[in-house]
Order: C-alpha cells, then structure tokens, then sequence
C-alpha cells in the first residue's frame, strides 16, 4: 500500500521533482568543471608567461568554486523546503487519517 502511495505521489509531482534533479545536475555539472579546469592536459603543457595567468586564473575560479558550492547548498535546501512545504497537506492528511510518522517517513523515503 505503501508503495502504491509513493508511486501516485511521484506521478503528480513529477514536473517538481524534475525541475529539481534537472537543477541540481546542471549545478554539480557547472561545479565539476570549474573544479577539473586546471587539470586539462592542455593547460599543464603552457610555457611559463602563460602558467602564471593559469595560475591566477586558476586562483579566482577556486573562489569562483566556493561561491558556486555555497549557491548550490542554498539550492538543495531551498528546493528541499520547497517540496516537503508543497506536501505538508498530504501529510496532514494521512495522519489525520490515522496513519503514523513511520509510515509517512517510508512514503517519504520511496
């Protein structure tokens, strides 16, 4: 029963859960690849003139990284308070209909 719960409650909100995986993948995308820039191959054979630019720019991007990780935290929260606050009905209502915290954290969890 539980399972047949869980699996009604993904096909309605299916638009909100894509929109968030489809976020969420495009932002650890956008991360990995400011992360993984200075270990191309490509920038590891540069003369020395050009080495010190790559380092700078190296240098930003590293903070460019930590700003993007701390955007992206704040996304994953957001969009987690988001849903749980889009379902706070249905949940109120299946434990008004007597069924326990247990249960609602397995539906949850499925």
């Amino acid at each position: 029963m539980l399972s047949k719960l869980s699996l009604k409650n993904i096909k309605k909100s299916f638009k909100d859960y894509a929109i968030y995986f489809l976020t969420l993948i495009l932002g650890v995308a956008i991360f990995y690849v400011f992360n993984a820039m200075d270990s191309q191959e490509a920038m590891m054979k540069m003369n020395d003139s050009k080495k010190q630019i790559l380092d700078l720019m190296n240098n930003l991007l590293g903070g460019v990284s930590v700003f993007v990780s701390f955007v992206l935290g704040f996304l994953i929260i957001y969009a987690n308070k988001f849903l749980i606050k889009k379902r706070k009905k249905e949940f109120g209502i299946y434990m008004t209909l007597g069924m326990g915290r247990a249960h609602i954290s397995k539906i949850l969890l499925l």
